[in-house]
C-alpha cells in the first residue's frame, strides 16, 4: 500500500506571517556526518488524526555539516515522528534508509533484524509525539540523531541567535518550546 507524503514548505528568510499554520524550528543532528556524501536527509511525521505523512529537509543536499537548523510551515495538530530517511553514500552511488524512530530502540537495528526475517511487531513501539497550534512558533529542540537511540534538547537560545540573524521578520524570543515526548 502506497502513502503520499507531503513535503513541507521551507521559510524564506523574507516569511514573516503564520496565518492558520505553525512554524517548527531546531536543529538536526545527523548521524553520518561526512559520510553522507552530499545525500539529504529528511524525517517524516504523521498527523495523528488526518493520518497524513509530511516530511521536511533536515540535511540539504551537498551540505556535509553534521549538524544543520531546519525551519518549516507545518499544519497545526499533534504529530508523531515516524521514521529518518537517510542515504549512506557507497562506491557505487548510495543506499537508502527509511528508519523508524521509536522511543528508547535503535530504528537502524530493526531494519536490521527485519531484513534477517525476525518477526517484529512495530506497532508495541512507542513514538515520539509533540503538538502544535495554528498561528505559532514552535522551537522542537536539537534533535540528536547522531547515535542509533535519538534523543532531544534544549538549545533554544544558540538556535534562536543562529536563525535571527536569517529570519529577523520572526520573534524567536516568543516561540513556544516544545520537545517531541
Amino acid at each position: 500500500m502506497s502513502q503520499n507524503i507531503r513535503r513541507l514548505e521551507q521559510l524564506s528568510n523574507t516569511d514573516q506571517t503564520i496565518e492558520n499554520k505553525a512554524i517548527i524550528y531546531g536543529t538536526f543532528i545527523q548521524r553520518l556526518g561526512l559520510s553522507s556524501g552530499g545525500f539529504p536527509q529528511d524525517i517524516q511525521l504523521r498527523n495523528l488524526e488526518t493520518e497524513e505523512i509530511v516530511s521536511f529537509r533536515v540535511k540539504p543536499t551537498f551540505k556535509s555539516a553534521k549538524q544543520n537548523t531546519f525551519i518549516v510551515y507545518i499544519e497545526p495538530g499533534n504529530y508523531e515522528i515516524l521514521n529518518y530517511c537517510w542515504t549512506k553514500s557507497m562506491w557505487y552511488g548510495g543506499k537508502t534508509y527509511t528508519e523508524p524512530i521509536f522511543k528508547a530502540i535503535d530504528g537502524f537495528e530493526l531494519i536490521k533484524k527485519k531484513d534477517q526475517s525476525t518477526d517484529l511487531s512495530l506497532a508495541k513501539f512507542e513514538r515520539y509525539q509533540f503538538t502544535l497550534q495554528a498561528d505559532t512558533l514552535y522551537y522542537v529542540g536539537t534533535w540528536h540523531f547522531d547515535q542509533g537511540i535519538v534523543s532531544f534538547t534544549n538549545d533554544k537560545e544558540t538556535v534562536d541567535l543562529t536563525l535571527s540573524a536569517h529570519h529577523r521578520f520572526l520573534s524567536f524570543l516568543k516561540a513556544i518550546t516544545v520537545l517531541p515526548k
